[in-house]
């Protein structure tokens, strides 16, 4: 049980990390893939939540612009 609470901690810590600076994450991840430290399709819902957040301020920068 404890090991559960702790996974989901971890887990909940790296989405937000994903949302605050998803460049950083990305970059990470990829040093990780080159490494060899990952599987090319491990943590690939966090790549995904960076993409979908570095689209979203994206966005809102663009906006700001108009």
């Amino acid at each position: 049980m404890l090991i559960s609470v702790y996974r989901k901690r971890v887990a909940t810590m790296a989405v937000q990390l994903a949302i605050d600076d998803p460049k950083l994450v990305k970059e990470v991840i990829a040093r990780l893939r080159k490494a060899g430290d990952i599987e090319p399709d491990d943590l690939v819902y966090l790549d995904r939540i960076a993409d979908n957040w570095i689209g979203i301020a994206e966005r809102n920068r663009q906006s700001v612009r108009r």
